[in-house]
């Protein structure tokens, strides 16, 4: 057995690093033992009579992220909730005889309007049991924008509201800063080239104000979801459209307000509805959460499944090169297009696999990752593995690029997506750098060497080349959208030049096929693989969910290909890592059924 050193583990330890990388290293330690996103559920059948408890107080989210190696989630408080597991709780608890009731409790995190909205579908579909659902929030909304909290809170049949909460029922709007005026007094400029418009992308540091195109679009956009959150009021609440118009335009309401409107149904604390849930439900009723329903439910029907359906996450920024080593601490939300592709080919390869879902959360990125990735679908498709995308909160720009080729698109209502255009350029510091009496030296064997330089803007011939660039790719970007969609060429301007569109507004230029959420490109899938509504198909996460043991080696592995003292560091810790590992293991254990989320689940 090696025998450690420790003092010169630690002199070395903080000459070379301080105290940074013992915090973040202490922090992740602390993570991994209080997450839970490793919930262990002991093995236990579900009771006879069962209240579903769906906790909203968190975040809600795509995807759990498992163990997320990155400084923002690490310094998070609480976890988040990934929604789908919560609409496919909901649609076997419609069916089960067992659960009596549902129940809800928001918290001050205003959810996504996609989240809602495909929440709401499945609280429609379930209130069709007339089982009743209750809500409990201790205000939506407050004195911020509670809309579409409150969009939320109005598809359950019950809606209580703490006395001295509010409904923050207001209309929609967008307010942006723009620093144009402030960089200049910093001696700061920009230089960016844009095609078209419509690519409001750095605007806010560019321009003063909204350019008029963008302004128009961005107005346009605005109407079409305050349209969406007024119809789904509407439908929640059982009124007519109008009178959930008179409502966002008349609020903010206070408790009492509320309740006199029908905005909400009870005026009471948490722990009383809970009480008035606990009477009805009687004796035997046993409150069962969500993810721990939906795993012990799948697990005692065991259900024959008719086919596997991969199922793939494209979320955050596109970027050619997710981060590596000490810097994959600091990112956050970066698609790691390698690990798309490889699930893409890991699902071609498998027999078992007859489709993939592929699920895009991304505003946009790199133009080469993202061509690298729209070739990983297009060579599923050629294996005779058709390819449908669920857009979630925004696919725009790079978002689209990756999706546009796939079998089938769907998007939610509220899904932003298009800006079929391109940007790049600069943020030149040259005036900066004066102004702080910073010199600058430099020699080139080109002129062209310097095109990147920040401190100064585009010359004349370097400009030419970066139109030239910039031509070619976003050439490239519509000519491919005009041969996916099958657009004519000559009216691909109509829904390209960087326009935003809702995905209400997609599905009316031809941008997306379907409207609906993650159910309704399931529903697809089935279609298309000639399967009943009914039929059971299982969805496969790839690639598989990664372990707190895998991603703690994988980051020591990665900060030993950096300097030689950061690297004789790590190799102190690889000699303790039979104690971690011990430690990764406990948090890993698998004593009875993990209710760890994504799992691989029938639907």
């Amino acid at each position: 057995m090696a025998v450690v050193d420790i003092k010169g583990f630690l002199l070395r330890f903080f000459a070379a690093v301080g105290l940074i990388l013992p915090f973040l290293m202490g922090l992740l330690l602390w993570r991994v033992a209080n997450s839970d996103l490793w919930p262990q559920q002991s093995a236990q059948e579900l009771p006879d009579q069962i209240v579903l408890e769906l906790d909203l107080t968190h975040p809600l989210v795509e995807q759990s992220s498992g163990f997320e190696l990155s400084l923002p989630a690490l310094m998070e408080e609480g976890a988040s909730q990934p929604f789908f597991p919560i609409a496919i709780a909901l649609k076997r608890a419609k069916e089960d005889p067992r659960v009596k009731s549902v129940v809800a409790h928001l918290g001050p995190h205003t959810p996504s309007l996609v989240h809602v909205q495909e929440l709401a579908a499945a609280l429609q579909d379930f209130r069709k049991s007339g089982k009743p659902s209750y809500i409990f929030s201790a205000s939506y909304g407050a004195f911020g924008p509670g809309g579409v909290s409150y969009y939320l809170a109005s598809q359950f049949e019950h809606i209580w509201l703490q006395p001295v909460g509010s409904v923050a029922l207001t209309g929609m709007g967008i307010e942006a800063p723009f620093a144009k005026t402030a960089l200049k007094e910093w001696g700061v400029k920009t230089d960016f080239l844009r095609r078209e418009e419509y690519k409001s992308v750095m605007e806010n540091v560019s321009r003063d104000a909204f350019s008029p195109p963008v302004k128009k679009n961005m107005q346009s956009m605005m109407q079409s979801l305050a349209s969406q959150m007024a119809k789904g009021i509407a439908k929640g609440r059982k009124i007519e459209l109008k009178k959930a118009q008179q409502f966002m335009a008349e609020g903010p309401y206070t408790a009492n307000e509320a309740l006199k409107k029908g905005l909400v149904t009870q005026i009471g604390y948490e722990d009383e509805m809970m009480e008035k849930i606990k009477e009805e439900a009687g004796k035997e009723g046993k409150r069962v959460e969500a993810e721990t329903y939906l795993y012990l439910s799948g697990e005692e029907k065991d259900e024959e499944t008719k086919a596997d359906v991969a199922l793939i996450y494209a979320e955050g920024m596109i970027a050619e090169t997710p981060a590596k080593g000490p810097y994959r601490v600091a990112q956050d939300s970066v698609i790691d297009a390698a690990s798309v592709i490889n699930a893409f080919k890991v699902a071609i390869k498998d027999e078992d696999i007859k489709a993939i879902l592929f699920r895009v959360n991304s505003p946009g990125g790199s133009p080469v990752a993202s061509e690298s990735m729209r070739r990983a679908l297009l060579m599923a498709k050629e294996a005779a593995k058709p390819v449908f995308v669920s857009m979630g909160r925004v696919a725009a720009s790079g978002g689209y690029w990756i999706a546009m080729d796939a079998h089938h698109i769907v998007a939610d209502p509220a899904t932003i997506t298009g800006s079929i255009g391109v940007v790049a350029g600069k943020i030149v510091l040259g005036g900066l750098y004066d102004k702080l009496g910073i010199k600058w030296d430099s020699f080139v064997t080109d002129e062209n060497a310097q095109m990147s330089s920040t401190r100064q803007v585009f010359s004349p011939r370097a400009r030419e080349r970066m139109n030239a660039m910039i031509d070619e790719t976003y050439r490239i970007f519509t000519d491919n959208v005009a041969a996916a969609r099958k657009i004519p060429k000559e009216k691909i301007a109509d829904v390209a030049k960087g326009r935003v569109f809702t995905g209400e507004q997609a599905l009316k230029v031809g941008l997306v096929d379907e409207l609906g959420g993650m159910e309704t490109t399931v529903a697809a899938i089935k279609k298309e693989l000639k399967l009943e509504p009914n039929d059971k198909i299982a969805l496969v996460p790839l690639p598989p969910p990664e372990t707190p043991r895998a991603m703690m080696m994988q980051l020591v592995q990665e900060f030993m290909s950096g300097s030689v003292m950061i690297k004789d560091i790590f190799s102190q810790l690889l000699q303790v890592k039979s104690v971690l590992g011990v430690f990764l293991d406990a948090s890993e254990s698998t004593n009875g059924p993990s209710v760890r989320l994504p799992f691989r689940t029938s639907y």
